[in-house]
């Protein structure tokens, strides 16, 4: 009788040290479950991260160099303005001038009809003569008044036009500026992560800390300070 006492003893212990030889395994298995998932999130995460982050700085780089590029073209536009207007200017004193020339030619033939109707005979001839090659001068320099008032408008206009090119390439190169600048603030200041990656974390080391505790959890622990775990 003691003798099968004894050996339903020792099967209970063997049961019993088995038990809690599988569930020791079985814990460190999970928690080297755990672990491999917390490091493959983890290296997923970097590799996000860091892909992220190459793309970035590609756009903040992209926005840099069209910002230079913008820049160097506003330099340029700036100092082909400076050229329009400068020739604006000249145009503008050269039909000033064809256009006292032109004013001096009509007093001129003016004059010269006095003379011609106070002339008479051979001297009125001679009158009617200058009359007519100053009235050819007039017709010349009306023309060539004309066309340097064309010349002028066509000027204003290029001026205009080379004006609101350098205002674009400007505002561009503002833009630019301020998407690079963007693109590295944020750089800076924020890790981009995956939506729930740090949940993911938390819950595994809350898992591994049950398993710590013997498969029981905090809060149940605490709604009963004597439960011991089996």
């Amino acid at each position: 009788m003691k003798k099968n006492v004894l050996i339903i003893v020792i099967v209970l212990l063997v049961l019993l040290a088995a038990g809690l030889g599988y569930r020791s395994y079985r814990a460190e298995l999970d928690r080297t479950n755990q672990a491999e998932r917390v490091a493959a999130e983890k290296a997923e995460m970097e590799q996000r991260e860091a892909e992220a982050r190459k793309k970035a700085e590609a756009e903040a780089e992209a926005h840099r160099l069209a910002a230079e590029k913008a820049r160097r073209e506003a330099e340029a536009a700036a100092a082909s303005l400076a050229q329009l207007r400068a020739e604006q200017a000249q145009a503008e004193k050269a039909r000033l001038a064809a256009e006292a020339e032109q004013r001096q030619a009509q007093a001129e033939i003016a004059r010269l009809r006095q003379e011609r109707d106070a002339a008479a005979g051979e001297a009125r001839q001679r009158a009617e003569e200058a009359e007519r090659a100053a009235l050819a001068v007039e017709v010349a320099k009306r023309e060539a008044a004309a066309r340097l008032a064309q010349a002028e408008a066509d000027k204003r206009a290029a001026v205009e036009r080379e004006a609101a090119r350098l205002a674009a390439l400007q505002a561009q190169q503002a833009r630019e500026t301020d998407a690079a600048d963007e693109i590295d603030r944020v750089l800076l200041n924020r890790l981009i992560l995956s939506p729930n990656i740090k949940r993911r974390q938390h819950y595994y080391l809350g898992v591994e800390m049950i398993n710590a505790d013997g498969g029981v959890p905090a809060d149940a622990q605490q709604a009963n300070p004597t439960k011991k775990p089996n």
